[in-house]
């Protein structure tokens, strides 16, 4: 039960993250905000200060920033619409940028060594096989940076690259004397055979010793390594390669939180920290009724010079959210019966 509740509170601070980020860069950019939650559900608390209404609520996760003239038009000088186009693109950004910078900072916390030694297992390699398949053409000292075009980031990003491709023969770009080289047919099969029996590619990678700037540029490319799965999984999702059926609402990431606390709170914090990511990327989706739909009917208005007339921009954004909680509602019913049926 301590997991679970502990689960939820964390959802629920990432998502007043978002709502913060909203409502800090409006207050400073003199936007009106009429309400400020934490929360949902029926209020618990409120007060008023400066004229922004402050509540709390009675669920424990949620929340929203009510701004003047946010979804229609108004007449105060201190309404968004009145706002400069530039600070009204900051402000429908600032939540997902918030959960970026809170998801590194989180990473960045509790980040740990990976190697035997303390340090950090990077994607240079210290030595070859002379059995392996790749022998002929990469060699120590060379540093991966890309498998068929995709980018190694991190040491795991490896198994990722090879995995994507149902071949056994890749196009390797490596850093070698500082230079790139881009080696067009690498064979890259288990094919060596190690003391315990196993096959291995037979590729031993470097360990970096530990220190604040490895610290920090391995804590970099962990979030941005996260941000990029989070967009190949939408990608995977639009090209059909995963179902709809496949994805997991608030009840669903709330079960996994639970039961990654159980494991390790490294771990849980790592997921939070890969949550907030996830929910900085997709807020900006060019999708209606999301930051980023919102972003788009601001990028037409700098191109046109003029806004989108704001009773259209609301149809757009009322059918998009429509959509959205449908979705949310077949999601959570998924969750459930997962739940129930133990599938």
């Amino acid at each position: 039960m301590l997991q679970i509740i502990l689960a939820i509170l964390a959802f629920g601070v990432l998502v007043i993250v978002h709502e913060f980020g909203h409502f800090i860069t409006a207050k400073r950019g003199g936007v009106q905000v009429n309400e400020f939650w934490i929360g949902m559900g029926p209020t618990l608390l409120k007060h008023e200060h400066k004229g922004t209404l402050y509540c709390l609520k009675l669920l424990p996760f949620g929340g929203a920033c009510v701004m003047e003239g946010e979804d229609g038009e108004s007449e105060n000088e201190h309404a968004f619409g009145k706002a400069r186009l530039p600070r009204r693109m900051l402000i429908v950004c600032a939540g997902a940028l918030m959960n970026f910078l809170v998801g590194f900072l989180i990473v960045l916390a509790v980040m740990q060594p990976n190697g035997p030694n303390g340090g950090y297992i990077v994607s240079t390699i210290a030595s070859v096989d002379p059995a392996s398949t790749a022998a002929g053409d990469l060699q120590a000292g060379d540093e991966i940076l890309k498998i068929d075009g995709y980018h190694i980031l991190v040491r795991s990003d490896f198994e990722t690259a090879l995995s994507r491709s149902g071949s056994t023969t890749h196009e390797v770009t490596v850093r070698r004397d500082g230079e790139k080289v881009t080696l067009s047919s690498v064979k890259l099969e288990a094919a060596v055979i190690d003391a315990n029996g196993n096959k291995r590619i037979g590729i031993t990678f470097a360990e970096l010793p530990d220190s604040l700037g490895m610290h920090l540029s391995m804590s970099v490319r962990t979030a941005v390594n996260y941000a990029r799965l989070v967009w190949s999984s939408v990608g995977m999702l639009v090209s059909g390669q995963v179902g709809v059926d496949q994805l997991s609402g608030p009840v669903g990431v709330a079960e996994v939180m639970a039961d990654t606390a159980k494991y390790s709170m490294i771990s849980f914090f790592q997921l939070v920290a890969f949550i907030s990511i996830n929910l900085g990327v997709m807020n900006l989706l060019p999708l209606p009724a999301l930051d980023g739909g919102r972003l788009v009917f601001l990028i037409i208005e700098g191109i046109r010079r003029k806004p989108v007339p704001p009773r259209y921009e609301g149809y757009v954004h009322a059918a998009g959210l429509m959509l959205l909680l449908m979705l949310m509602v077949y999601v959570t019913g998924q969750d459930i019966l997962r739940i129930f049926t133990g599938s």
